[in-house]
């Protein structure tokens, strides 16, 4: 069944990747553009408890990190917190954490949290760490094609979490926001946002229907 679902949604990312391509071909740049501009999100940055930078397997160079640490710099957070996860058996800890050193953060600053399963439940499971840190205050560092989309899962308002988060968009190096359609990177990070959004709303919709019943 996970073997299913995954060709499924490599089916769907497919067809949207050649919808954004055709787009690319019969579109205005400027049209382009803005469009990608909709998935956008920032807000008001004000001294936080923590960073927190979730995984984007994408991010090889580090960009998020490093914008962690400047934020952190900045003293607009006293601990940066990341989404673990392991590569060649290593935890993504220790490469920060080596990354944090070589650039004069503390050792005892960079916490990784495990996320638990993938999906909603690993997003509640990262939430619920969070809290327990003590946080109250959190700055969540993320590309700027996903801001958007994190500005919804981590919007304290809609959920009515105890932490107040506050959505820290990075341009990257590995994402062309203004030729997107033209790199093949790119357009599948903009389908993969388009998908994820669309899934996240969906379920929220069904969410609010079915508390009606």
């Amino acid at each position: 069944m996970g073997s299913t679902g995954k060709a499924g949604c490599g089916c769907i990312i497919g067809i949207l990747v050649v919808v954004m391509v055709l787009a690319g071909v019969l579109m205005h740049p400027m049209s382009l553009k803005f469009m990608a501009k909709q998935f956008r999100y920032e807000d008001k940055i004000v001294p936080a408890d923590a960073l927190f930078v979730p995984r984007f397997a994408e991010d090889k160079k580090g960009d998020l990190y490093a914008e962690a640490f400047r934020e952190y710099f900045a003293g607009n957070g006293k601990a940066v917190y990341i989404e673990d996860d392991k590569i060649l058996g290593t935890n993504i800890t220790e490469f920060v954490s080596r990354m944090a050193k070589a650039r004069g953060v503390k050792e005892n600053i960079i916490k990784g949290i495990d996320p638990g399963p993938d999906g909603t439940a690993g997003t509640n499971a990262l939430k619920e760490k969070l809290k327990a840190s003590g946080a109250k205050k959190v700055i969540v560092v993320v590309p700027e094609y996903a801001s958007r989309r994190y500005h919804y899962i981590y919007d304290s308002s809609r959920s009515g979490d105890a932490v107040f988060y506050m959505i820290k968009p990075v341009q990257v190096t590995y994402f062309q926001r203004d030729k997107w359609w033209r790199d093949g990177l790119s357009r599948s990070l903009m389908a993969r946002e388009f998908y994820a959004s669309l899934s996240h709303y969906s379920s929220m919709l069904w969410k609010k229907e079915s508390g009606k019943q």
